[in-house]
């Protein structure tokens, strides 16, 4: 029996769709996996960079421990950050300083609040008819 020239046709024209379907599948399959490896490689820098800054941070602090302890003496070319660096210490001092302050003011604010409201006790009168 001879197939049906409609039905191939119709044929024909699914299995092009299909291919093309296929097609754009695989382009994007290698689009999400080129993505996948740019966000690795992305995540790997900013992991390194954080790792890079911290170890300034701590190199730094290390420098300043030597410096405060006299152990180790910077050239004056380091003296505006030397400078800089005591502001900041003595800034953030201060600002602890200041919330200590708060604290000891509501601390004493509520305790003036507890000795009033402890302080009389109020007469409870009772309510009822009067007898005769």
């Amino acid at each position: 029996m001879a197939a049906d020239p409609k039905q191939s046709e119709v044929m024909q024209q699914i299995n092009e769709a299909f291919q093309a379907a296929e097609a754009k599948l695989a382009k994007l399959r290698e689009a999400v996996e080129r993505n996948t490896e740019l966000a690795r490689a992305n995540g790997k820098a900013a992991f390194l960079k954080d790792k890079k800054e911290q170890t300034h941070r701590e190199l730094g602090e290390a420098v300043w421990q030597a410096v405060q302890a006299g152990r180790l003496e910077l050239p004056p070319s380091f003296a505006r950050l030397l400078q800089s660096i005591a502001a900041a210490e003595k800034a953030a001092a201060d600002h602890a300083a200041s919330l200590t302050d708060l604290l000891r003011e509501g601390e004493e604010v509520a305790d003036r609040l507890k000795v009033k409201s402890v302080a009389k006790p109020q007469k409870v009168v009772a309510s009822g008819t009067k007898k005769p």
